[in-house]
């Protein structure tokens, strides 16, 4: 998952079709007393509603508590419509004016209808003399009623300021502010408070942090138990955990040493990874001659880029989410600069202080007898550990230079396949004689669709994915210009000319816009495929992890299946039904990412087909994810994205994901992984008799 928050492309037709309505006279619970409830004070959205009511309607002013729709004690709402360039966060900044106590805060947001609701919301504060905020409570929406409110007491905490963030599930949710009540409590209100804040002021807060996580990099507002309280614990944790695993090794009398199931019986023997049927059953063949499913981990690497969290704010200066950072002697490995800043990683630096001297081979030892005893079998995709010697999957980078159409690059550019094999030659070539090696992925979630043409019929004959158009469009009607310029609603003098006119993909026909994208596919991969099978004939190409519903197309996909071995997707779904779109092209199937994860410790899930409440819970949904999936006879294996939890300060792009096996301060989700194990000792049983 280098990358993005992913939808449904049927879910945003469905959104999509949601009304804008522009009041919904939905029911809020009664308000409580006059008396105790504060309608003081001025409030911004940011960005402004472009939906709900006035006055806050499409308001990115300030706005008086005393006339807007969120102090009304009615239906009237702010509501923020999603799209496809949305923001994931709307805030609320609220000035109270002067200190006071408060006994609670309640939010209500009532949805018009399915098409309304949130993902989470965080409520932060701060009294006049602070300069950064407090977290009150980071709630996460459950259930599906439209009416719903959240009350986080507040127990007399004094506050000026209050900062609600409400995050979208997906981009085209529509989010629903109806009612802010804010209950004073008891206590002495603030005596000579300062100035009102003006728009700028009240916008300027949303800079100002909360401190986030301890010094093991753990959620500060939450509780839970076996959370970190000393580097003793930690030590404690692995002592326990190698007596534990001392004995843990690949049985042989099962399996080779590959991790090949013995008991389906001997095939031939290639000394390398390769695809078989058998009995109608797609498998891989170890190198030497056992059925194998893949059941594999991403990014396990302790080195892992995506693990680790920016320390610096944009200006340079230190963020103060941290109560305390590792110690830069002690720990330097953990910290990392590049152009965008400094970086630490509290999972190097715990593992630091758990393993001791000698962390990364300890570490090590650990993690591989860890995965044998969950029963993985393969580093699937991205980074692996450096001495670990187990089945991989090498994924191929496509080179930065290369010239770009949107998220993706022109294959048509004569100069893209010299440049992709002198990126790659020495890492394939240095490859080509791997025992461990499963075989290659190129590039990461990147096919051609009706975007892409869209984009690049814009374009002049500079761009040679533009004249490849033009010249695969010719003699599709027999070069007869009148007959192209007809269609196409253009008046070119020759088809040079074509090249350097604009087109309107509206105006091309469907099945040329099609074909087109064979053609890019089809030159796409077979490069791809020619440049692997240059510098190394003994290893498979498992495509190009595409996300089934998301920047490809079923052209761009079904053209690629005669020059993949294998054909890989990243579906972050619940069951295996993706395999569907694929089954009628024969190809063995692959699905390198996935994961569930939960709102729990300060992470997040990452879409809400993935969405699970607890770690048991997420347990349970790999167990039916992943024998769905294998019960399918073009089925040959997954990925399990990622090893460890992304940081609950966020990576580099802002992703805070419960995606782990393991968390941040190296404890495995012990309740999640028990069933994964279970899951795993009898996954080839449900491919070979198919459910």
């Amino acid at each position: 998952m280098k990358k993005r928050c992913k939808f449904n492309s049927g879910s945003i037709l469905i959104f999509l079709l949601a009304i804008f309505v522009t009041t919904v006279f939905v029911p809020i619970s009664k308000v409580r007393g006059e008396g105790t409830m504060l309608k003081t004070g001025n409030y911004i959205h940011s960005p402004a509603p472009n939906g709900g009511n006035s006055p806050d309607l499409k308001e990115s002013g300030v706005i008086s508590s005393a006339d807007g729709v969120l102090f009304d004690g009615t239906p009237a709402y702010a509501g923020w419509m999603g799209s496809a360039t949305s923001h994931s966060t709307v805030n609320v900044v609220i000035d109270l004016l002067k200190d006071y106590p408060l006994d609670q805060i309640r939010l209500v947001l009532n949805s018009p209808n399915k098409y309304w609701g949130f993902k989470d919301i965080t409520v932060k504060y701060r009294p006049e003399s602070a300069t950064g905020y407090y977290i009150a409570t980071r709630h996460v929406r459950t259930g599906t009623d439209l009416n719903y409110s959240v009350t986080i007491p507040m127990s007399n905490k004094t506050v000026r300021f209050i900062v609600l963030n409400i995050r979208r599930t997906q981009a085209y949710q529509h989010i629903p502010l109806t009612e802010v009540e804010i209950d004073r409590g008891t206590g002495v209100e603030g005596q000579n408070p300062g100035p009102a804040l003006n728009g700028d002021g009240l916008k300027a807060e949303l800079k100002k942090e909360a401190l986030l996580v301890d010094k093991f990099g753990q959620w500060m507002n939450e509780t839970w138990s076996g959370k970190v309280t000393s580097e003793e614990q930690l030590q404690l944790e692995y002592a326990h955990e190698a007596i534990a695993l001392a004995n843990v090794s690949l049985d042989p009398t099962r399996y080779d040493q590959y991790g090949g199931i013995k008991s389906l019986g001997k095939q031939a023997s290639t000394g390398y990874f390769r695809l078989q049927t058998i009995n109608g059953k797609w498998w891989f063949i170890t190198p030497d001659g056992y059925p194998f499913i893949i059941k594999g981990v991403d990014a396990a690497s302790l080195w892992e880029s995506g693990y680790k969290t920016p320390t610096l704010k944009p200006d340079g200066t230190y963020k103060q989410i941290f109560e305390e950072l590792p110690d830069r002697t002690a720990y330097a490995p953990a910290y990392t600069r590049d152009a965008g800043g400094e970086y630490v990683s509290f999972v190097i630096a715990n593992v630091m202080k758990k393993y001791g001297s000698g962390f990364e081979s300890k570490w090590e030892d650990i993690t591989k007898k860890r995965l044998i005893q969950w029963g993985f079998n393969t580093f699937s995709k991205w980074t692996k550990p450096k001495n670990i010697t187990f089945p991989f999957i090498q994924s191929l980078q496509d080179p930065s230079n290369l010239r770009r159409i949107l998220w993706t690059y022109d294959v048509f550019d004569p100069q893209s396949g010299p440049i992709i094999e002198n990126a790659l030659k020495t890492q394939i070539y240095n490859a080509r004689y791997s025992k461990w090696l499963i075989g290659y992925t190129y590039d990461n979630e990147a096919g051609w669709n009706a975007d892409i043409v869209k984009d690049l019929l814009t374009y002049s004959s500079s761009s040679p994915a533009k004249s490849a158009f033009v010249d695969f469009l010719a003699p599709r009607y027999n070069s007869n210009l009148a007959t192209v310029n007809q269609i196409l609603g253009t008046n070119a003098v020759s088809f040079d000319t074509l090249k350097n006119t604009p087109i309107d993909i509206a105006k091309v026909p469907a099945v040329d816009i099609s074909e087109y994208i064979r053609l890019a596919s089809r030159t796409y991969h077979s490069t791809i495929r020619d440049i692997i099978k240059k510098y190394d004939p003994n290893h498979l190409f498992l495509g190009t992890s595409i996300v089934p519903t998301w920047r490809t197309s079923l052209d761009w996909d079904h053209a690629a299946m005669g020059f993949v071995d294998a054909f890989s997707v990243d579906s972050y779904t619940r069951d295996g039904s993706w395999i569907s779109r694929y089954e009628n092209y024969g190809k063995p199937l692959l699905n390198l990412e996935h994961s569930f994860g939960s709102s729990e410790r300060g992470l997040s899930y990452i879409s809400a087909a993935t969405m699970t409440t607890n770690i048991r819970e997420r347990g349970m949904a790999y167990q039916a994810f992943a024998e769905s999936q294998a019960a399918h006879p073009l089925f040959v294996g997954s990925g399990w994205y990622s090893y460890y939890d992304q940081p609950v300060t966020g990576r580099s792009d802002g992703e805070s994901y419960n995606v782990g096996l393991v968390n941040q301060q190296d404890q495995p989700y012990a309740d999640m992984v028990n069933i994964m194990k279970t899951t795993h000792a009898d996954l080839e049983n449900v491919h070979l008799n198919g459910g």
